[in-house]
């Protein structure tokens, strides 16, 4: 006759423990009244967690802001996953201590899913980390972007930039991707600044239509403006910066400022990035009813809103900040809608629950956006802009007849004139110290 095989009654304080450690690291331990082992596995989970409150404490705001180091994440995800053994460690040996692990037991059971658990719980940030690390490398001057590829550009590192602490000065164009076009218009140029000491921004919306604007080496742009970054970037020998160094210069020459950075994303990767943060809040000054209004990526035709507090999703975001055919509305009162919408990202990319919707923001941005920012830099522009108070950020549209003079029957078509001195009066107000048209460019 064979033995008899016998089975140890299951012990629920297995689990109990179990579950004690996976809540913290040494309480199980404690329960068994392992009293030196609860406090070696309790203190550094302990000290993380001090670690992490002061942090939170001393950065307050700028803590999420801080995540788009590279480094900082890649240090996190090293942190994460010795603390994730730490944790499987404290729960696995809190129930072997009161009964050896056995699959025909219950306890065994909920020990098992409590590492699962465990493991889950760690695998999350590791993915986010891992989708952060990707985008700010795809992005940043490092990296070759989608958008980057498709449109051809090559962006060189800036000669000049600015110090720690000092005013950060960006380019920011939309590009228009749609179908049937040869080239590639930037219709959005606005110049946006930060200044992390007074926690001060601006925005200026620069037309797409100027003509004749200084290229800040002796010669002048005889064409429309928004067209110089793609001429630039397919007739390297006349413009040796390229489309977005050219572009640059001549915007940091027709402000007599330092534009230090370039950014760019198009048109359809706007819409998603609003679709992603769930839409933005925007206060429509004037109702539009915009009935030649026409999408040629989705077809809507028509678009109308009323005044008054609004939620938009990306397709009736990017209706507002295009629609320009209405009664009342121009080129001018399109550039205002769009940074009244780019505020209104920029404040639900610093709410606090950006953390749900991070992994379809990060998608985006990695497929729509390219700058000439390096790696190292992104941080500091990151906290200037979540600092900023953006309530309280300046707008201005360079208008007629102050900054612009128009000139509806040029050779050209419709061109405006820019009235220098009145824009370089701006500039210096907003900018500071001008700098002779230095965009930061040799």
């Amino acid at each position: 006759m064979s033995p008899t095989r016998t089975t140890r009654a299951p012990d629920p304080r297995a689990a109990g423990a179990a579950t004690l450690s996976f809540l913290f690291p040494g309480m199980g331990q404690a329960y068994n009244r392992q009293w030196g082992l609860a406090w070696l596995l309790a203190i550094p989970v302990l000290l993380v967690v001090v670690l992490f409150v002061l942090v939170f404490a001393l950065s307050g705001s700028g803590v999420l802001s801080r995540l788009f180091d590279s480094r900082v994440l890649v240090g996190l995800v090293i942190l994460n996953l010795a603390l994730v053994g730490w944790r499987l460690v404290a729960i696995v040996q809190a129930h072997a201590d009161r009964q050896r692990p056995d699959l025909r037991t219950w306890p065994t059971w909920v020990t098992g899913l409590l590492v699962l658990a465990t493991l889950g719980m760690h695998a999350l940030p590791v993915w986010y980390a891992g989708k952060a690390i990707d985008t700010l490398g795809q992005v940043s001057l490092e990296g070759r972007g989608e958008l980057e590829t498709r449109q051809g550009i090559d962006l060189p590192e800036p000669s000049i930039q600015p110090e720690l602490g000092e005013r950060v000065t960006i380019l920011l164009v939309g590009i228009d991707f749609a179908e049937g076009r040869d080239h590639h218009l930037t219709d959005t140029m606005l110049v946006t600044t930060l200044d992390p000491i007074t926690n001060r921004a601006a925005m200026i919306s620069v037309p797409r239509d100027l003509y004749g604007v200084p290229l800040g080496d002796g010669r002048v742009y005889n064409a429309k403006l928004n067209s110089l970054m793609s001429v630039a970037t397919a007739d390297p020998a006349s413009y040796p910066l390229g489309g977005p160094g050219s572009l640059k210069a001549a915007i940091g020459a027709l402000l007599e400022t330092r534009i230090h950075y370039f950014a760019a994303i198009d048109i359809e990767g706007m819409r998603r990035l609003i679709d992603s943060i769930g839409g933005v809040d925007v206060v429509v000054e004037r109702p539009i009813n915009d009935t030649r209004y026409r999408d040629t990526l989705t077809g809507q035709r028509g678009f109308s809103i009323e005044a008054g507090p609004q939620h938009l999703d990306g397709a009736r975001a990017m209706a507002f900040i295009r629609s320009r055919l209405a009664t009342g509305e121009n080129d001018f009162t399109r550039a205002e809608r769009q940074q009244l919408v780019l505020t209104a990202i920029a404040e639900q990319l610093t709410a606090g629950n950006i953390l749900v919707t991070l992994p379809a923001v990060l998608d985006t941005v990695r497929d729509s956006v390219i700058t000439d920012v390096p790696s190292r830099r992104i941080p500091e522009i990151a906290v200037a802009s979540e600092d900023a108070n953006l309530r309280r950020i300046e707008r201005v549209v360079l208008t007629p007849p102050e900054y612009v003079t128009p000139d509806p029957n040029s050779a050209a078509g419709y061109i405006l004139h820019p009235n220098l001195d009145a824009i370089r009066a701006l500039a210096q107000r907003i900018f500071g110290t001008a700098t002779a048209g230095n965009s930061g460019d040799p």
